[in-house]
């Protein structure tokens, strides 16, 4: 078979969120070719398609930041060094080549490329629905898994369900438009950063009851109210205007699966200290990546692209160990 001609890039990386994003602004910063290849209409993955609106507390040098804001910004930082980003395009296989190199085959080309960096986060967003009885029937008539607008919220009573990070910052984000925000967890416990417990409790209007689940949906064209059982009390009506499932999401890494990498669960296995998966000349980097200890935090994918990206430049230039410290680079400004 006569092997497909197209450009070759020195790195490839697979995904367009916060970390991927980063991602091709290192490796461009040090002097590599860098293409990008999102499957959404735009960059920003999680933080633009799932909750723009919903501030993000653990990035370094922000006290708050809009999911939106820190996206726009990597974007723009990217973008100074003109990767080339490929839009609305999934990767479905990669096949190796005698000369080490890769061919990226998507669901609408073939790219080819030196090196492959994973930063494909949780993969495809399918969220975990709310186990109450007839509950599919209202997605779009109250009962929200992807968050519209904070304005769409205002003067409403919103119901939250969940305990963890995604559940208390919609609670915190909404409250400030809300009249009132109740989170219903099934828990006295909450999985949440402690800081942001803390203030789910002090802030005035949101109230918070646990250990309780959702057991019915209630309204005629919209949703009108909830029936929670209460582990202790029993069950009792609510009110509501509208209902946020925070329960998170079902990872899948989809084709990714099938790349012969060794995976742990819907993650990929890496070396921690390199980053790299078990098949050689592709990374892995962000929540898509495994290795004991792994904390799943946006800071802790940007140091993670740090260590990959090191280890890709000496991938492509054997003898050349390490990055050199970003001070003393260039204006690579193009």
């Amino acid at each position: 078979m006569e092997a497909v001609r197209t450009e070759l890039f020195d790195l490839t990386i697979v995904g367009g969120g916060p970390v991927g994003m980063f991602g091709a602004t290192l490796a461009s910063l040090h002097g590599m070719k860098v293409k990008i290849i999102e499957s959404l209409p735009e960059l920003g993955g999680q933080l633009y398609a799932l909750y723009p609106e919903k501030p993000v507390y653990d990035v370094a040098g922000f006290p708050a930041v809009p999911a939106k804001d820190l996206a726009l910004s990597l974007v723009a930082q990217m973008e100074r060094y003109r990767p080339e980003v490929v839009l609305k395009e999934s990767v479905e296989t990669v096949e190796a080549l005698a000369d080490g190199t890769f061919l990226l085959h998507s669901n609408k080309g073939v790219h080819g490329t030196r090196a492959i960096l994973l930063a494909v986060g949780i993969g495809s967003f399918l969220p975990r629905r709310i186990p109450a009885q007839g509950a599919e029937s209202w997605e779009g008539k109250g009962l929200h898994y992807f968050v519209p607008p904070l304005d769409t919220f205002a003067g409403q009573h919103v119901l939250v369900v969940g305990g963890g990070d995604t559940a208390v910052d919609w609670a915190l984000a909404v409250a400030g438009k809300a009249r009132q925000v109740t989170v219903v967890h099934r828990r006295n416990e909450f999985r949440a950063q402690e800081d942001s417990v803390r203030q789910m409790h002090e802030t005035d209007n949101i109230n918070v009851v646990t250990p309780a689940e959702v057991e019915e949906i209630l309204g005629a064209d919209e949703v009108s109210g909830v029936r929670i059982r209460h582990q202790e009390k029993g069950s009792h009506e609510l009110s509501v205007d509208a209902i946020i499932g925070g329960l998170g999401f079902h990872p899948d890494l989809g084709p990714v699966k099938t790349w012969g990498l060794e995976l742990k669960g819907s993650t990929i296995k890496v070396a921690p200290e390199s980053m790299m998966t078990t098949r050689p000349g592709i990374w892995a980097v962000g929540d898509a990546a495994f290795y004991p200890g792994k904390v799943k935090l946006i800071a802790t994918g940007f140091g993670e692209v740090g260590i990959a990206v090191a280890q890709i430049r000496t991938f492509l230039h054997p003898g050349v160990s390490g990055l050199p410290h970003s001070t003393t680079l260039k204006n690579k400004n193009r």
